[in-house]
């Protein structure tokens, strides 16, 4: 982990430790100067969360850790809930009882497990927010309520589990959630952000995802994702609805012969639906319609994981070999994550047979 110095670009290390392995727990709009920082230097099994000065390096324990695979903080950099497996393969939280203690909070059953989530906190900080595939099949999202276990559905969807939820920077409501099957889709929840996606639209043509912003959230650094191309990179006015381009990540990619990438599902043996990419040569899809007017030897890509997935956009590998005068099929075989519990769940003791038949 390293602090940044804007002004000159000097960098200085805040882990001078050799084999520690850190993750960054927690960052908040209320301590810009400090982050989380989780850090197995005292036992490499396990992390313990250290408060970190990001000018000075300087770290202060905050909790810990000899048991629990993880914590949910909270902005006011509190350790709130510790997360840990359970022997059938679920997971359970618990909830920090105020006195260095912990008490059980929510059990999650081995099917849920991949796909329920506590996912930080609103405002009050008294309410949290959770994707819960419990009692159905994609993972939604909800609002629970700590003291009475109220619990508000907020956003859902039925082929695909919640990619990503957007908050306000600092009211911490849910303004969109994004799900992904066949691509990525926004959903919502705040008019005025609903406009500013419909406007954004009209911009430039890709995904639309939300690199950063400022604080009074007025100010966005948006990013156009393509298939066939360089991510381009807009400063966004919000109060004016002016979008500025500023640069795309990979100048090199411009006014190359890419291809694009066909969203598609086929039906497995055994009629589940997979969700598939393909990518054809511009030799036999002169339009770029997914459909070539001649046999084409075909590269089937797989992705690892299984517990991960394929989704569209920018494939460095598919396009090296659709220039080649291949075609590439990408296939999100059972186990593959996004797509709901009975869909990760199918590839349970089926890895070396019915995914494979995928």
């Amino acid at each position: 982990v390293y602090a940044v110095d804007l002004s000159d670009g000097k960098t200085r290390d805040l882990t001078p430790l050799p084999k520690v392995a850190a993750q960054i727990e927690g960052v908040s709009h209320k301590f810009p100067g400090e982050i989380l920082v989780g850090l197995n230097d005292r036992n490499p099994q396990f992390h313990d969360i250290h408060r970190v000065n990001l000018a000075t390096g300087e770290r202060k324990l905050v909790e810990q850790n000899d048991r629990f695979a993880g914590f949910v903080c909270d902005d006011d950099y509190r350790v709130r809930f510790a997360q840990r497996y359970t022997p059938d393969g679920g997971t359970e939280y618990l909830r920090a009882d105020g006195d260095k203690g912990w008490v059980n909070f929510l059990r999650i059953p081995m099917e849920d497990s991949g796909t329920t989530n506590l996912a930080g906190f609103d405002k009050s900080e008294q309410r949290v927010y959770l994707i819960d595939s419990r009692g159905r099949d994609t993972g939604a999202l909800k609002l629970l309520d700590l003291e009475t276990g109220d619990e508000q559905l907020l956003a859902a969807n039925d082929k695909a589990d919640i990619r990503d939820v957007i908050l306000h920077p600092t009211e911490k409501t849910v303004q969109a959630v994004i799900f992904n099957y066949l691509r990525s889709e926004w959903q919502t929840l705040d008019k005025q952000v609903g406009a500013d996606i419909e406007y954004l639209k009209t911009i430039a043509k890709g995904e639309i995802e939300l690199a950063d912003r400022t604080l009074d959230d007025k100010q966005w650094i948006v990013a156009f994702l393509e298939d066939d191309g360089p991510t381009q990179y807009y400063h966004f006015d919000r109060t004016t609805r002016k979008a500025t381009f500023l640069f795309v990540n990979r100048a090199a990619l411009k006014g190359l012969p890419l291809v694009h990438m066909q969203p598609l599902v086929v039906k497995s043996r055994d009629g589940l639906d997979l969700v598939c990419y393909l990518s054809l040569p511009r030799s036999v899809d002169p339009d770029q319609n997914g459909k070539p007017d001649r046999p084409v030897p075909l590269v089937l890509n797989v992705h690892g994981g299984p517990w991960a997935r394929d989704s569209w956009g920018y494939d460095p590998e598919c396009q090296l070999l659709a220039n080649r005068g291949y075609g590439v099929l990408q296939v999100n075989f059972r186990g593959s994550s996004g797509f709901g519990k009975s869909f990760l769940n199918a590839g349970n003791r089926e890895w070396a047979a019915k995914m494979h038949d995928d």
